[in-house]
């Protein structure tokens, strides 16, 4: 592992949640991505303004042209979207760490004989660990729901139809207006369904946490309940990373 800082954030976005979880050392981002072509990992490139995601790998990286080589997509629309020079989202996992960045445009290469995809080396890289997962509140204006199936011995058969208070990619906090999930910690919740603004729905299983009694303004309870996703797959955990640096991003250009 390079000497230098693991963690280095810009001065600059001290507002910035995300900041002292990005690497901006050359050598330190170098490193990681050398790391996922010796070990040959899949990487996640989700295409910015659409909802298609792109699997590939990392082949080569040119410290010198400052370049990456990724595996061609598969399929001619597929390498068509990828030309559109819109970028896209370069996700992937580390022993349950998470890497990303955005991309600049995607340009066609020829890799030992072979079409391949070349990237700028990014100048600053996201490494989160799940226990270092951030939360975001979700927009008011905006507001996001989780359907809940009905738990195990309940005669009500309809979901239990909850709101989305914040939410990041280790997990997300829930208000059950109904009080139908009660106070429980330690219960697992499968086939729970994240209804997430402009983007596609995510499906994963909850483990309950910790919980809450909520007093409102007329005298009414509200249950809260604190989650974690429980083996989350890497498609739906893509999908929730965009959407939470989405919701970061939106917040930071209104500050």
């Amino acid at each position: 592992m390079p000497t230098s800082s693991p963690l280095t954030s810009d001065p600059v976005d001290r507002d910035n949640p995300l900041a002292p979880y990005t690497l901006h050392s050359r050598a330190d981002i170098v490193f990681q991505l050398r790391a996922l072509q010796k070990r040959k990992l899949l990487v996640n490139l989700d295409l910015k303004g659409s909802r298609q995601i792109i699997v590939t790998s990392v082949l080569a990286i040119n410290e010198t042209r400052g370049t990456v080589i990724l595996d061609s997509a598969r399929g001619d629309a597929l390498n068509h979207d990828l030309l559109s020079g819109k970028g896209a989202e370069f996700v992937a996992q580390i022993d349950g760490v998470s890497i990303s960045f955005t991309t600049g445009p995607v340009t066609l290469c020829e890799f030992e004989k072979l079409p391949a995809l070349r990237i700028a080396l990014p100048e600053s890289m996201v490494r989160l660990q799940r226990r270092e997962h951030f939360r975001v509140p979700m927009p008011i204006a905006n507001p996001a729901r989780c359907l809940i199936p009905v738990p195990l011995g309940m005669d009500d058969n309809e979901a239990i139809n909850t709101h989305i208070v914040d939410i990041g990619c280790g997990g997300v906090a829930l208000v059950d207006p109904s009080g139908r999930l009660g106070t429980e910690t330690g219960r697992r919740l499968p086939d729970c369904r994240l209804l997430l603004p402009e983007t596609d729905v995510v499906v994963t299983m909850l483990e309950v946490r910790n919980t809450a009694q909520i007093r409102l303004q007329n005298g009414a309870f509200q249950t809260r309940l604190g989650c974690k996703f429980i083996d989350l797959p890497n498609d739906m955990a893509a999908h929730l990373q965009r959407f939470v640096m989405d919701i970061e991003r939106a917040r930071r250009n209104s500050l």
